[in-house]
């Protein structure tokens, strides 16, 4: 399972590290171009600043999807690779619908009747 999640996480970085190359690629060959479509240095400004927002979004979604699908069981570097890339939030509504037919394992409370899941086999309380 160790093998697993070191390829999992591997192929999270690898694909990112192709997305950024490529969109900097592009990025530094339309850059004069760029430069003279807003020759206002505020327009410039908001771009930059609406794109750096865009980024810190999505490693602010990476970083909670990676704590709360490790805290549930779920595979992190999955889930992380799919909420990122699947584009207009798509993957983050998956998630949470992934997320609410995930069984949490019920407390050893002697009062309650847990009931086992037929799919998974976690206790559950009724």
């Amino acid at each position: 399972m160790k093998n697993r999640a070191g390829l999992e996480r591997f192929v999270f970085w690898a694909f990112t590290t192709i997305v950024v190359l490529v969109f900097g690629t592009v990025f530094i060959m339309m850059a004069p171009s760029i430069k003279e479509a807003f020759e206002d240095d505020f327009a410039l400004a908001v771009i930059t600043g609406l794109m750096l927002l865009f980024i810190a979004l999505n490693v602010l979604i990476a970083v909670f999807i990676y704590k709360d699908a490790s805290s549930k069981k779920m595979n992190p570097w999955l889930w992380m690779l799919a909420v990122i890339y699947i584009p207009n939030f798509i993957g983050l509504v998956l998630y949470f619908f992934a997320r609410r037919q995930q069984h949490i394992p019920a407390a050893a409370d002697p009062g309650a009747n847990p009931v086992q899941c037929p799919h998974c086999g976690n206790l559950i309380h009724p």
